[in-house]
């Protein structure tokens, strides 16, 4: 007996096209998904903060929330609500990897957000973000406090538009703050100030804060954490918001991306499509070898 010289044509044409198609699939979809992995910042939702905090850091009163009021990238994102003085809604995230500031100049350390400020809220100033210190040394604070913070916000007229920023060591303009005592002017000496503009990199406050002449040893303080915060003013009328979304900060081994959802996100379309096409050209090219050559 032998085979059919059309079956065996059929075949060797399946199994070629097999051969070539099904590893060009399958790679073009584990590439997709790969892609979509590496891509794809942790989603926080308010049943899954995913070690953040969301809080009031003054009255206590006015917490920052996870809502779909003004989303930005998805359905979701921080809002910030001011409606009496003394409030301050925070969102904080602390560092499973505390770092040593000093340690971070000179790398590429970088963190930043997206935000949103309303026209007509007072003052026209955006959600500050901040790296959050301790173990500050070289000055007194009450009560044996050692924390302290780099902040940076916009401060200028709001114009309802979403912007995003990122920072680096040598990039913005930065104020900072010692928990206890009040802002810090350029030159590392205390102003008693909780609200003041005297700004520069984080490179030039570690070259300034060195601990000499009764100011704040910024060198030797650890990195513990980031924060987005917006408050401690009276407003005008009513409520004010602000929002804020897409965390990300490359500090030291702390390496993240935060979207804040209403809910969970799902798997993009595309993804999906190439792995269900590799699955079914899996099946197609099992069921075409199970036929059996036919008998001439």
């Amino acid at each position: 007996m032998q085979c059919s010289i059309r079956s065996i044509v059929t075949r060797n044409r399946r199994s070629s096209f097999a051969a070539v198609a099904m590893p060009i699939v399958f790679g073009l979809g584990s590439l997709a998904l790969a892609a979509h992995a590496r891509a794809a910042p942790v989603v926080v939702t308010p049943g899954n903060l995913q070690g953040w905090t969301l809080a009031d850091g003054s009255s206590g009163t006015s917490p920052a929330k996870i809502t779909g009021a003004q989303p930005f990238d998805g359905n979701g994102s921080i809002e910030f609500d001011i409606n009496a003085s003394n409030q301050q809604p925070l969102a904080a995230y602390g560092f499973a990897s505390p770092v040593r500031f000093g340690d971070l100049v000179g790398t590429n350390t970088s963190f930043g957000y997206s935000y949103f400020d309303p026209t007509g809220t007072v003052p026209n100033a955006s959600p500050t973000i901040r790296l959050l210190l301790t173990g500050l040394s070289g000055v007194t604070q009450p009560g044996g406090r050692t924390d302290g913070s780099l902040g940076w916000y916009l401060n200028g007229a709001a114009d309802s538009t979403w912007h995003t920023d990122l920072f680096t060591m040598t990039s913005g303009d930065f104020f900072f703050r010692v928990g206890g005592v009040g802002q810090e002017a350029n030159g590392c000496t205390s102003t008693g100030s909780s609200f003041d503009d005297r700004r520069q990199t984080l490179t030039q406050w570690a070259a300034t804060c060195t601990g000499g002449g009764g100011t704040a040893n910024i060198d030797n303080a650890l990195v513990v954490g980031i924060e987005i915060d917006w408050g401690t003013f009276v407003p005008s009328a009513g409520t004010m918001s602000a929002y804020a979304d897409r965390v990300n900060f490359n500090i030291g081994r702390n390496v993240g991306d935060f979207n804040f959802e209403t809910s969970a996100a799902v798997p993009e379309p595309t993804s999906i499509a190439l792995v269900l096409l590799a699955l079914g050209l899996a099946g197609a090219t099992r069921m075409g070898s199970r036929q059996q050559f036919r008998l001439a």
